[in-house]
């Protein structure tokens, strides 16, 4: 698993330690909805199928299109695996791979027509194209500095900009480049905007204009606002010699009408969440904007749509006089969007935004609505059903996904929080709740329509749930905290418990009987509803314990980080190990009875037993990604979430099949 989508930064450590999958430790914690029953039921044979999962496992860091129906998107994947170029010709509808040929992040991409294109990245990569992208070939500048942006007009001089002073001019479609950085001082390089061969601007990584008139032969400074100083800007746009835009870190969004002498801020200021939360601290004036950084912008007219850090997207349709947010917002963070890193616009109401997760969304009525053209691929972590149709999936970023057609389909809902939820949890097809980061509790009366946050004593990482009806549930995380609550939510109290030590995953097969394991072989269990704990298996030593499930108040079993089981019959007081046969971690571990049993790990790992565990096969997934987590409320009725968005259900073969 990447480093880069470690959810909880404290688990990836440690877990790191032990040489594990990091990410999924936390998101293998979800117990989802069970329906537990320890009377063993016939297992219908039937088979796993993906019914969700990104196209792109990745970043993309930019789009461009040339004509409302041809366009790329460039990133990079995750591992060593070449970086991405997605290409469609149908406005989006699909998008196809081209060969990079490159492991490198590609940052920008920028064509002339359809066919002669230029994408720039990381160490030095300069990547070309006269076929529309059919064939790229490498057109090294020389050096093995990192490239951030690139202007490309119609005509007329080309630019790449990037670290040390990297400010490379070609008038020759990019067969020639001659270096232009007297003045610039060795400041790394973000972003880069002419509007003639000879006057344009440059800007830096620390807060810093630069403006030439001489075609980049010479370089004079421009003062920003002191409220911007020293932070990143990260796009320029200008429409003409005096009017221009810069945007970048702290929210700035910052004008011109004088070719650049003076610039004012046309917003400034971060909301309280944002201030409470990450310890931002708040800038004076008023908030219409609420990301932490702005990465793309893009012009229609004078339309104006920004792009950036927590979801957000703003449109101006007044040349920047006003602002709202169409993704995003200031005073209530939504769910389910991920840091979008580009942004483009054809014409005043069809565009493009791309980020992290390789998503890409599409809009036709200028931002007003934005489909997903790719799902994000953010990380799954829990899963749950109510019944045979009616589920949810939640994840990275606030991601609550929900299914009416028993896992066929899946559809965004506004989760109302940007935290990573460790899982979710519904007794029924209304009441739900989903646990999360920073002590973070979220609650549905409507299945999901809306949710509301529930106050919590607690601020460390919550990364599993369990209710046993619409009052009385518990949550475990970090730090050897347990949290209940005999009400709905409306008061959680914390728990007293004997350990210090991550917990990952509840297991309550009644309402006063149940499980909580975690780091440090540690298993705790409960006859009291969870007032208090009281350890067990020590026996286990210093295993990593990812997933439990008891199917009464005997007979349960624990999943390890290395692949191996334990199991009990006598309600903990002893284990005895399982041969799993398993090389990776397991993160859950599900049971519909005595005898019929799952258990889902890494890399794509499921397994299947028919006779309490003595025995485990490995069953075929259609899938390499880790699986985190798994849930069945029948024999036939199974489901499964896992990294890079990726759902599988269980189909029951058809008689004579």
């Amino acid at each position: 698993m990447h480093d880069a989508r470690a959810k909880h930064r404290t688990l990836r450590h440690a877990v790191h330690s032990l040489a594990l999958a990091a990410a999924l430790v936390a998101g293998a914690s979800s117990v989802g909805c069970r329906a537990d029953d320890a009377q063993a039921r016939p297992m219908p044979i039937g088979r796993w199928e993906v019914t969700r999962e990104t196209g792109w496992r990745g970043t993309f860091y930019d789009v461009t299109f040339v004509s409302p129906t041809e366009g790329w998107a460039v990133g990079n994947t995750v591992g060593a695996e070449t970086s991405l170029i997605a290409h469609t010709t149908d406005a989006g509808a699909t998008w196809e791979e081209q060969d990079s040929g490159v492991i490198e992040p590609l940052r920008r991409v920028a064509f002339r027509g359809p066919l002669r294109g230029w994408i720039i990245g990381e160490s030095g990569v300069v990547l070309k194209t006269a076929d529309g992208g059919a064939n790229w070939r490498m057109a090294p500048l020389g050096t093995q500095d990192t490239y951030f942006d690139m202007h490309v007009p119609e005509e007329g001089r080309m630019w790449i900009v990037g670290d040390f002073a990297a400010a490379y001019t070609s008038k020759d479609d990019g067969e020639t480049w001659e270096r232009r950085q007297n003045g610039l001082l060795r400041a790394s390089l973000r972003a880069v905007w002419f509007v003639d061969d000879d006057t344009g601007w440059v800007a830096t990584w620390d807060g810093r204009v630069f403006h030439t008139t001489d075609g980049g032969l010479n370089w004079s400074p421009q003062a920003l606002p002191k409220s911007a100083a020293r932070a990143e800007i990260t796009r320029l746009h200008f429409t003409d010699s005096r009017h221009g835009f810069a945007i970048g870190d702290r929210r700035a969004v910052l004008r011109t009408s004088d070719g650049g002498e003076t610039w004012e801020h046309v917003t400034e200021g971060s909301n309280e969440r944002h201030s409470a939360a990450y310890g931002q601290v708040r800038a004076p004036g008023d908030e219409p904007l609420h990301s932490f950084m702005l990465y793309d912008m893009a012009f229609a007219g004078r339309a104006i749509w920004l792009a950036g850090d927590m979801g957000a997207v703003l449109h101006s349709p007044d040349g920047g006089a006003t602002w709202r947010h169409q993704l995003g917002g200031p005073t209530r963070l939504h769910g389910a969007h991920p840091v979008f890193r580009g942004v483009e616009f054809v014409n005043d109401s069809e565009g493009w935004v791309v980020g992290e997760f390789g998503t890409i969304m599409h809009t036709r009525d200028a931002g007003e609505t934005w489909h997903e053209q790719s799902p994000t691929g953010a990380l799954l972590s829990g899963i749950c059903f109510v019944g045979a149709e009616r589920g949810w999936a939640a994840g990275d970023r606030g991601e609550m996904l929900l299914t009416v057609d028993g896992g066929a389909t899946w559809n965004a809902q506004d989760s109302a929080t940007m935290e990573c939820f460790g899982a979710t949890h519904f007794p029924d097809d209304a009441f739900g709740w989903a646990v999360a980061e920073f002590g973070t509790v979220m609650h549905t009366k409507d299945g999901g329509l809306t949710w509301q946050t529930q106050e919590t004593p607690v601020d460390g990482m919550l990364l599993d749930v369990r209710f046993a009806d619409r009052t009385t549930g518990w949550a475990a995380g970090a730090g050897g905290v347990v949290i209940r609550t005999v009400d709905g939510g409306g008061s959680w109290l914390q728990a007293p418990t004997p350990t210090g030590r991550d917990l990952f995953a509840l297991s309550f097969p009644t309402s006063t009987t149940g499980w909580v394991v975690g780091d440090g072989g540690t298993v705790l269990r409960t006859v009291d509803a969870g007032a208090s704990w009281t350890p067990q298996a020590r026996e286990l030593g210093e295993v990593w314990l990812l997933g439990v499930h008891f199917v009464d108040d005997l007979t349960g079993w624990l999943t390890a980080a290395d692949g191996r089981m334990f199991h009990t019959s006598d309600g903990g007081e002893s284990w005895a190990t399982q041969d799993t046969g398993a090389q990776d971690p397991l993160y859950d571990v599900f049971f519909l009875d005595r005898e019929n049993g799952w258990a889902v790990g890494g890399k794509g790992t499921i397994l299947q037993t028919r006779d309490g565990g003595r025995r485990w096969r490995t069953r075929r997934s259609g899938t390499a990604v880790d699986l985190t987590d798994i849930t069945f409320t029948g024999p036939a009725s199974g489901w499964i979430a896992g990294e890079w968005g990726t759902i599988l259900r269980y189909v029951v073969a058809e008689p004579g099949t």
